[in-house]
């Protein structure tokens, strides 16, 4: 049944001849939708386009940094003003989007990968090798799903005409069909997610020349210690898309330097023990910088997907990776 809420109130008119009771009716947001577009349809699991998504968890020993296990991780520049990728995979048209997204991916530092090329047919290993190898400037060798349990698909529900969010994502497990209701100007996409544990050439890559280089000049110019970092990790999130690619970061992640329009989407790294991920999770405190937060943002940023750190800590625990 559809719900209406009524606020009344009793006016008199200027001349103060007549009173009137004048109700204004609110319809709720469902309400709301249903007569602008329609009454929403549930959706049939079977056709429904998907786009999977592969990540990449580096587990880096190097006691040059520190003797425990750290995690590499790639910083990722804000969504804001970038087309939205899920869009132009759909073919939906560029003109619609109206210059980007208008909520987006925070910048932050996370785990590097992304989609799958569909004209490549390529497999979700395949992407997780191909992205995390892209994007951090570390050849991946070869990479095992970690079978993480639960709830980590995401289910997108979209504007058919702009390919932009019309709503909070659905999260649903791996064989799961949860009950969904579209509107007649939405269409959904499924976004599965899946996880892999990478083994890495670290020892023979650029960025790890250029992070050691970073760490001796930090300690000569005074501005920490060796168990500074070995106790909080490393990291850079100013660099240049000339540097990235002198770094090995491919340039389908930083865009041709012959053609300034294109975006760079990373902006450095981050190399961090997993203690330190740990107590990030534990306090629920995400920014490297302890005089960043919420209310105090830096830019750039030093924070860290939260979400990245569950997923990171879960995959390690799970592969039974110390």
């Amino acid at each position: 049944m559809k719900k209406i809420v009524f606020a009344g109130s009793n006016l008199t008119s200027r001349a103060g001849l007549t009173n009137k009771s004048i109700y204004v009716i609110i319809l709720s947001r469902r309400a709301e939708l249903m007569a602008r577009w329609g009454k929403p349809k549930t959706v049939d699991w079977r056709g429904v386009p998907s786009s999977p998504t592969s990540f990449c968890i580096f587990p880096i020993r190097d006691a040059a940094f520190s003797p425990e296990l750290n995690i590499w991780l790639v910083y990722n520049h804000a969504d804001k003003g970038r087309k939205n990728p899920l869009a132009q995979l759909l073919g939906f048209d560029p003109q619609q989007q109206g210059g980007g997204r208008k909520k987006g991916k925070p910048a932050a530092y996370g785990m590097p990968g992304g989609g799958l090329n569909p004209e490549w047919l390529e497999t979700a290993e395949g992407a997780a090798v191909r992205e995390g190898s892209n994007e951090s400037g570390v050849k991946v060798i070869r990479a095992r799903l970690i079978p993480v349990p639960g709830e980590k698909n995401k289910a997108l529900i979209l504007n058919k005409k702009t390919g932009e969010r019309t709503r909070p994502e659905i999260m649903y497990a791996d064989g799961q069909q949860v009950h969904i209701e579209l509107m007649p100007n939405e269409k959904l996409l499924l976004n599965p997610m899946n996880y892999y544990l990478a083994e890495v050439d670290w020892f023979n890559s650029k960025v790890r020349e250029f992070l050691l280089n970073l760490k001796n000049n930090l300690i000569a110019e005074g501005a920490c210690t060796a168990e500074d970092i070995a106790r909080e990790g490393i990291s850079i999130n100013t660099l240049t898309r000339e540097e990235l690619l002198a770094l090995g970061v491919d340039e389908e992640e930083v865009g041709k330097i012959s053609d300034p329009e294109e975006v760079c989407e990373i902006g450095g790294f981050a190399l961090l023990p997993v203690s330190l991920l740990r107590d990030m999770w534990e306090s629920k405190r995400f920014y490297l910088n302890p005089e960043e937060d919420r209310e105090n943002p830096l830019d750039p940023t030093t924070y860290v997907y939260y979400s990245h750190v569950k997923r990171i800590l879960e995959g390690l625990d799970l592969m039974g990776v110390a």
